[in-house]
């Protein structure tokens, strides 16, 4: 069962996420419906700890082993979607991949994994040309800044 609760209109979610850079380009993925990104992930699990849910959910969308190389960001998110409020804490690691994944030069691709998905590997210097949230990841990614810390991102007002 996921790290997810529903009350009335209120959700709190519980996800985990990957920074994956490889040769100036970080990958990011979006639903097919969706206009905006995110970085990979999924939620997590009850009962099962952010790294393992990591490794699971990169398994799971991109067939890739994984190895975590360290904690980055947790992100507390407060944001309306589909007219509920999202309370959402994303916990952000860096990894790199095992198994190959290729960059697809620069084009939206999907896999059987994850259907419902179209993943991207964008360059660094054009992350502005794509709406990335949450927004702060967006901003540590173009400064570089890959230094654990913690953000409270209210988008709700």
């Amino acid at each position: 069962m996921d790290a997810v609760f529903h009350v009335e209109h209120q959700v709190f979610n519980y996800r985990v996420a990957a920074v994956m850079i490889k040769e100036g380009r970080v990958l990011m993925h979006r639903a097919k419906a969706e206009t905006n990104w995110s970085l990979p992930g999924g939620r997590v699990k009850l009962g099962e700890d952010a790294k393992s849910s990591l490794k699971r959910e990169m398994k799971e969308e991109l067939d890739l082993t994984v190895n975590i190389e360290g904690f980055l960001w947790a992100i507390e998110n407060f944001f309306t979607y589909a007219e509920k409020e999202i309370h959402e804490v994303g916990i952000y690691f860096k990894i790199t991949a095992e198994n190959l994944l290729p960059l697809h030069d620069g084009e939206e691709f999907t896999v059987l994994e994850a259907d419902r998905l179209v993943f991207k590997w964008v360059p660094l210097e054009k992350l502005d040309d794509y709406v990335l949230y949450p927004r702060v990841v967006k901003e540590k990614l173009k400064e570089g800044s890959l230094e654990p810390d913690y953000f409270l991102v209210d988008q709700s007002r």
